[in-house]
């Protein structure tokens, strides 16, 4: 059976959101008033994202000396090489950026392939945001365009044949969570942690607890792919 665990990044791999922790201790007012904006429907996330960044006002050393800070989850290098040896495909799913990935986890010797919208920066060292065109049709919960939508790509997986486990901490993972409900076939695993365990909670969705990949590596490599299903226990 082919398989593969797609996991979130910011908050989920990462300690931290890093968007979002950079913009509340810059400038918190603005960026909650912006978040409210986008979780109202007011804007999409792609303007979201932009409103955000503008006001930050960060140059890529700055976002540079912002990530040196950003830790890993424990147990994420023992997931990544357990799936190495395991022949299960390892592969981040970020509503993000491309460059957080690269600098967090492949400058630290972990060059796993991922899915996330683009961050270039221009002559002044201002960032660049480019967003992956992927929205899911019918979808209401977020006003469109998403800044990447996670159940077209957890379909695209499934047309493929996989079994897919996949990781996730917040509202981003909704709608993948509505989708895991609707369309999970045996094997397929959601773990959770955060706003996306209290929506699993709320809605009767079956997900598996976490707080580091090391619960998940403990599910997934000591349990067994097969018996981390049993363990899912909704409204717990």
């Amino acid at each position: 059976m082919k398989r593969v665990i797609l996991s979130d990044f910011d908050g989920t791999i990462t300690t931290m959101d890093i968007t979002d922790t950079m913009c509340r201790e810059a400038i918190p007012e603005r960026w909650a008033e912006v978040e409210e904006m986008w979780l109202a429907g007011e804007i999409n996330h792609v303007t979201c994202y932009e409103l955000e960044f503008e006001a930050l006002g960060y140059t890529q050393a700055d976002i540079d000396a912002f990530l040196e800070r950003v830790t890993i989850s424990p147990g994420t290098e023992r997931l990544v090489r357990a799936a190495q040896e395991r022949g299960w495909e390892f592969h981040v799913l970020s509503a993000g950026f491309d460059y957080f990935i690269e600098r967090v986890l492949h400058q630290r010797g972990l060059p796993v392939p991922y899915t996330a919208n683009t961050m270039r920066f221009d002559g002044g060292g201002l960032p660049q945001l480019q967003f992956l065109d992927t929205t899911l049709p019918g979808c209401t919960r977020f006003l469109p365009p998403c800044a990447g939508c996670k159940p077209v790509v957890w379909r695209e997986w499934k047309g493929r044949g996989y079994q897919v486990a996949y990781l996730g901490d917040g509202s981003t993972d909704f709608c993948l969570a509505d989708t895991f409900r609707a369309e999970a076939e045996p094997g397929d695993l959601l773990f959770a942690t955060g706003s996306l365990l209290r929506y699993c909670r709320e809605n009767d969705i079956p997900a598996v607890p976490f707080e580091t990949l090391d619960d998940v590596a403990d599910h997934l490599i000591d349990g067994g792919w097969g018996e981390a299903r049993e363990a899912q226990t909704p409204g717990v």
